[in-house]
């Protein structure tokens, strides 16, 4: 027992560390709403940017706040180009956080649930082999930034195939959230009306394809 304990301590020291860090953000940082947000990062005036960028790497252990919302955020406070350069800087690092947030606090068990079961580790066996091409999908169908980190770092998937194929599809998709954000207040513009088509028809892609799937004879 006192072995079992040992070997999990820096596991714990971890979590202990992120809970920590997620309780500091919950405190300081506003939630209710997406304007309470903007005007949070609004008020460092200058450094409203780099306030930014921080907050989008470490979002990934603070769960209330939505990649949508600071996204489109993004868009209202620095317009579409600026916004589209932090949004891909701070999910740069969120991409790391994210991943390695769950690898190393939960790999240790996930290795330990797959022993002795034949069909789990097929599926483990595949993120690893196509794990590319399994993550450069799911970003451009737009599913949660954040899930999709996670997911990957409970599998066994490279880090690299995890994180070049997250930075592939960053760009393209956050230029279309902050493009978005930054004609959010002119809703009858061209602008808005194309990126929001864009956002439902990525939204809508999975259950297309899977709709797809189900009717091949």
């Amino acid at each position: 027992m006192k072995a079992q304990v040992t070997k999990l301590r820096p596991y714990i020291f971890k979590g202990a560390l992120f809970v920590l860090l997620g309780i500091l953000a919950y405190l300081y940082i506003p939630y209710q709403n997406s304007d309470d947000i903007k005007s949070f990062i609004d008020s460092f005036g200058a450094a409203a940017p780099l306030a930014f960028i921080i907050i989008c790497i470490v979002k990934p252990i603070i769960f209330f706040l939505p990649s949508l919302w600071l996204t489109i955020i993004a868009g209202t406070l620095f317009g579409p180009w600026y916004g589209t350069l932090y949004v891909a800087v701070g999910g740069a690092g969120s991409t790391v956080v994210g991943f390695y947030f769950t690898r190393w606090l939960g790999r240790i068990w996930i290795e330990q649930l797959l022993k002795g079961r034949k069909r789990l580790l097929m599926v483990d066996e595949k993120m690893e082999k196509r794990g590319f091409k399994t993550i450069f999908t799911m970003r451009l169908f737009g599913l949660p930034w954040d899930m999709v980190s996670y997911s990957a770092g409970l599998s066994s998937m490279r880090f690299k195939d995890f994180y070049f194929a997250s930075l592939i599809a960053l760009v393209p998709t956050s230029f279309i959230y902050t493009y978005f954000g930054s004609s959010i207040l002119n809703p009858l513009s061209l602008g808005f009306i194309i990126s929001l088509s864009v956002i439902i028809i990525l939204g809508s892609l999975p259950y297309v394809f899977k709709r797809m799937k189900h009717e091949k004879p």
